[in-house]
């Protein structure tokens, strides 16, 4: 991988695909695929002023175009699955058609292989940020016949106690003339340094409700879906839990945003995620077990505006429609202490 040291922004290529590599001026440095605006790359000054890897990103670009796990990838304009690929909007059914391997689970939206292009670097106060920018036409996909621009911009930054900070900022617009449904994910693998499995790490879930799905991952049905839990939801440590389960009823901290927090009780390390509880409703974890490469050395850490199968569920129709005009976000941060 072609890259710079300096800080700031630089076109590099990945096994032939085009990225983007952001550099903070502490050293801190980010890379970002055009192919989905994924990121396949966040390092960031350890405990020792030494870089480490926080996410488990593609490692080639065969990885990146198979998209095994979905790593680090960008949900638009649903996250997880629809049943059987079929949903109905405004009245209207809409089918999007099988995957190339037949399956019918309609898995992450419509943009995890688009092309993205870079628009600008912004510096805001201590950050710095790239912005990519892509669209959906109305007759691009079958069964999504809305369109969509949208606008995913990750930034660097340090906090007031020298934590490390990588920000996502998604932002979706409708730019066609009726209303579209429209819920949004991000997807990031999380990894400690140190630790070649999550086994040892404890994570901590802030959430009052665990989502009860059938067997093919699907909510049940209404308040079927909503099983209570005390929280916070805890597995101290992750082994011998085998875990692909979405939460919600999230409880915010005294700062108004949901933390769910993984961390090493050897080193003292963690990764915060954050995110705003009425953006995202809903946080998802995977513990990697079935990915082909490297099967729980890294957790998914999700954070999504709604549940699974949200097309289908009479109690997300209202909430999932964008009007013509209007935008809709999902904010999220990863917040790196290192003890």
């Amino acid at each position: 991988m072609e890259t710079t040291a300096r800080a700031g922004l630089a076109r590099s290529t990945f096994d032939g695909e085009t990225t983007w590599v952001l550099t903070h001026p502490d050293g801190a440095r980010l890379v970002v695929a055009e192919t989905g605006a994924t990121v396949l790359s966040w390092q960031a000054p350890g405990a020792d002023g030494r870089l480490v890897e926080l996410l488990d990103g593609y490692v080639s670009a065969a990885e990146l175009a198979e998209e095994d796990g979905y790593r680090n990838a960008v949900l638009v304009p649903w996250s997880n699955r629809i049943r059987d690929a079929r949903y109905r909007f405004a009245g209207a059914a809409h089918d999007l058609g099988p995957a190339a391997d037949g399956s019918r689970e309609a898995l992450h939206g419509l943009l995890t292989n688009g092309r993205f292009a870079r628009a600008q670097m912004n510096v805001r106060d201590s950050d710095l940020a790239v912005r990519l920018v892509a669209s959906v036409a109305a007759d691009e996909h079958a069964g999504y016949p809305y369109s969509i621009d949208v606008a995913v911009s990750y930034a660097l930054g340090v906090g007031s106690e020298g934590e490390s900070r990588l920000g996502l900022e998604l932002t979706v617009t409708n730019t066609g003339d009726r209303s579209a449904p429209v819920a949004l994910g991000w997807h990031p693998y999380l990894r400690l340094p140190g630790h070649d499995t999550v086994d040892d790490l404890e994570l901590t879930v802030p959430a009052r409700s665990r989502v009860v799905t059938d067997e093919a991952k699907i909510p049940l049905a209404g308040e079927a879906a909503f099983a209570g839990e005390t929280a916070p939801v805890r597995y101290a440590p992750l082994a011998g839990s085998i875990l692909d389960q979405a939460f919600t009823d999230l409880v915010p901290d005294d700062d108004g945003v949901v933390a769910t927090v993984l961390r090493s009780p050897r080193t003292g390390e963690s990764l915060t995620v954050e995110q705003e509880p009425f953006q995202a409703r809903v946080v998802h974890v995977f513990t990697g077990d079935t990915l082909r490469r490297a099967p729980r050395a890294s957790v998914a850490v999700e954070p999504c505006g709604f549940l699974a199968d949200a097309f289908n569920r009479a109690d997300s129709a209202e909430a999932l429609a964008l009007a013509p005009g209007e935008q809709r976000q999902l904010v999220s941060d990863i917040v790196y202490r290192h003890g």
